[in-house]
């Protein structure tokens, strides 16, 4: 046995190896909660709805896109690997797992991103370029909000929706992604919440995790959310 698997890591390139790992844990979970596997999509000439989201670009490569309902939500799953290149700063080669969940609620919602510090200046940089509009909600000036949330996290909109923006990531929800969440990022976009996880190693529990925690936040958005019937 250890001898065939030696041959086969002698004759097998290890990014292949890679690729068909992370096909065998999309696939298994996308059996698991009842999504459709597709696999690699292209998004110029695929009819796949694209997923979009801050992380899209011209230049991107999409694997193991998956998609489906589970427990009411319609749901797309994939695998984004972009290298990030921006002046003075170092190419960065990026790998996001990204799951988004079309939210119910019928009011419109400011686009939101609450991302990890720990992201890297390139990203930001970028980020930054390809949404001018965006402002820092500065929490840890904001005595309700949780110091460890501040601290992991930096909130950012269009500064003219800070108030609302206070209103979709209350304190309440900033404690739980604080507490929970770890080492996922948040978009809130045109009614879409998207979930990322940039580990390079996917595994089921990951996953999974990326699903509940989503699941958890898009129901609570929701219901923060939804107009009351005078």
């Amino acid at each position: 046995m250890n001898k065939a698997k030696e041959v086969w890591q002698r004759l097998v390139p290890a990014k292949v190896t890679q690729s068909f790992l992370h096909r065998q844990i999309f696939q298994k979970f996308a059996n698991k909660v009842g999504l459709v596997y597709f696999g690699y999509v292209d998004q110029r000439h695929d009819e796949h709805s694209l997923i979009r989201g801050l992380t899209v670009s011209t230049k991107h490569r999409d694997n193991h896109y998956s998609i489906g309902t589970y427990e009411s939500y319609d749901i797309a799953l994939v695998e984004r690997v972009d290298t990030i290149q921006f002046p003075a700063k170092v190419p960065q080669t990026h790998t996001w797992i990204i799951m988004t969940f079309d939210l119910h609620q019928a009011v419109d919602l400011p686009h939101i991103f609450i991302g990890l510090r720990n992201h890297g200046e390139a990203f930001y940089a970028q980020l930054f370029t390809k949404y001018a509009h965006f402002s820092e909600l500065d929490t840890s000036v904001l005595p309700e909000y949780d110091s460890k949330f501040a601290a992991q996290y930096t909130l950012l909109t269009k500064a003219d929706h800070m108030l609302q923006a206070k209103r979709v990531i209350s304190p309440v929800i900033a404690n739980v992604l604080s507490n929970e969440f770890e080492s996922l990022a948040v978009e809130i976009n045109n009614d879409t919440l998207y979930i990322y996880s940039n580990q390079h190693h996917p595994t089921l529990a990951l996953l999974e995790k990326m699903l509940t925690r989503g699941l958890w936040l898009a129901r609570a958005i929701d219901q923060a959310n939804t107009p009351s019937e005078s």
